[in-house]
């Protein structure tokens, strides 16, 4: 079992990501799913980033 990235390594990874139209894309795909998984909107202001962070810190995807 691979240990947990950390906040630090995820967003590096999730910013690379974004670097590339085919990566925003999945980004907001991304986003997309953890939106209809819990509920929770993206507020208007925030970045794809942030709220992708936001979540899995909260859903224990990634550690601190």
């Amino acid at each position: 079992m691979r240990p947990k990235k950390t906040l630090q390594e995820r967003e590096k990874e999730l910013r690379s990501l974004f670097a590339t139209p085919t990566g925003r894309a999945e980004l907001e795909a991304l986003a997309s799913r953890y939106t209809a998984a819990d509920g929770k909107l993206m507020a208007g202001r925030s970045s794809v980033i942030t709220y992708l962070l936001i979540y899995e810190r909260e859903h224990g995807l990634i550690g601190g």
